[in-house]
């Protein structure tokens, strides 16, 4: 027997269980209504009980259930004596609890029986620990894989409680590099205004030399490159001339008309100017 299915065989094997001649056994189908898939045992007994034609200590069951089209269950039961079941048994001098099957139409149904449940536990328990070897065999060719994520992570995972640990003895240099940040920002400021800021001495020397005798001046204002002058001379247009051509100053130019003063017979200007870096280009 494979599975249900009945075959020939060609031996002298000892037999490890009987098959009841289908001639001396009954068969039928009963319909079952819906309910869950263990509640099913007791119900499949209780029909067979119902439908049985000896009471139920003198017959052996044996049934298939499977879903019905409509709601509900189709069982396929057979049943024969228990009489007929000892007497193979001590015919092929088999045990008491030794499997029984009941054939029909080339296929054989075990006998539900104390020794049949038992062994279907047993299977059960049998195909858990395969699952679990199973498992545990696939975790062993997977870890060397898996080693290097893991190695990975342990690595990450360290790092990142060395990070938590320094945290807090880095918070006093964190505070110190800021200052430090601030004060640099504060200097790199200071030397731009440095090196934006006109040389007082070298402006007053070189309009010196350039203005001519009869000039004199007011006021001088300095703001950043830009140089601004007010005073008196004799030609206001001939001054302006004549501090364009002079090579510390650029975009020389009147920011007010020109107005004669009568008493001093002089021009009074407002000139506005660049002062020109050293080095550049006149």
């Amino acid at each position: 027997m494979t599975g249900e299915l009945l075959r020939k065989e060609v031996g002298k094997r000892e037999a490890a269980g009987v098959l009841v001649p289908e001639a001396e056994c009954l068969w039928g189908t009963v319909q079952i209504p819906s309910m869950p898939a263990k509640a099913l045992d007791g119900a499949v007994q209780e029909a067979l009980w119902r439908v049985s034609p000896l009471p139920p200590d003198q017959i052996l069951a044996a049934w298939r259930v499977e879903p019905s089209t409509g709601d509900g269950w189709v069982v396929h039961w057979g049943m024969c004596r228990r009489s007929v079941s000892e007497q193979l048994l001590a015919q092929h001098g088999l045990r008491e609890g030794a499997a029984v099957f009941l054939p029909r139409q080339g296929r054989a149904f075990a006998v539900r029986s104390q020794t049949w449940r038992s062994a279907v536990k047993r299977q059960r328990w049998m195909d858990a620990a395969a699952v679990v070897l199973l498992a545990l065999v696939a975790i062993a060719l997977s870890l060397p894989a898996l080693m290097p994520l893991v190695l990975k992570r342990q690595a990450v995972v360290l790092a990142v409680q060395h990070v938590d640990m320094l945290a807090p003895q880095a918070a006093p240099l964190r505070q110190n590099m800021d200052e430090l940040r601030r004060q640099a920002g504060i200097a790199e400021d200071l030397r731009k205004n440095i090196a934006m800021d006109l040389p007082l001495a070298s402006v007053v020397e070189a309009l010196s030399e350039a203005l001519p005798v009869d000039t004199w001046l007011d006021r001088i204002e300095i703001s950043g490159t830009e140089i601004r002058i007010s005073g008196l001379t004799s030609n206001a247009t001939d001054l302006i001339a004549h501090l364009g051509r002079q090579p510390g100053f650029a975009d020389v130019r009147a920011t007010a008309a020109n107005v004669r003063d009568g008493t001093l017979n002089k021009e009074r200007f407002a000139f506005e100017m660049r002062w020109r870096s050293e080095g550049a280009k006149p």
